[in-house]
């Protein structure tokens, strides 16, 4: 799980909205037959106006795209045709668009490091089956991406004999 912060508009947004939620404290709170000083109730309208704002700007910022629940079933895609710059991080940005991404691997030669211009990508089921469909042929860093339902692995054979 990630920690996420707000954007840093949402720091201005909030003093803006405290502001205006202090001084309607100010001209409100009178009305309300509250028998309080001045710099009382614009005390109170700013520690109503954070208040609000805070509670606002967490529900604003921390929405993110509705998908349906997760079911739990995973699926592996198979990602062939990958330039060799692209990083697991550019990966699990292009397929979480369509899902729930759970892993991201990159296959590397033994010998140099050197990335083999394929990998799986492990997603839940349903953003998986969108996910193929909708990059299989795309364009991913110049090159054409090769997207399909991954197999999964065979157990070697021991070499015992």
């Amino acid at each position: 799980m990630k920690l996420r912060f707000p954007a840093p508009a949402i720091y201005g947004t909030a003093l803006i909205l405290a502001l205006v939620l202090a001084l309607a404290g100010l001209f409100l709170f009178p009305l309300l037959a509250l028998e309080l000083g001045g710099s009382q109730l614009f005390a109170l309208g700013i520690a109503t106006g954070a208040f609000l704002a805070v509670i606002l700007a967490g529900l604003r910022f921390e929405a993110g795209p509705v998908r349906a629940p997760d079911s739990g079933e995973t699926r592996s895609i198979f990602v062939g045709n990958l330039a060799y710059r692209a990083s697991k991080e550019d990966l699990e940005q292009l397929f979480g668009q369509y899902g729930v991404v759970r892993s991201v691997r990159i296959m590397t030669d033994r010998m140099t490091r050197r990335p083999r211009g394929f990998g799986f990508i492990e997603m839940e089921a349903n953003g998986a089956l969108a996910a193929i469909k909708a990059l299989d042929g795309k364009d991913f860093h110049g090159r054409q991406l090769k997207v399909n339902e991954g197999n999964d692995r065979k157990p070697r054979e021991s070499q015992a004999a």
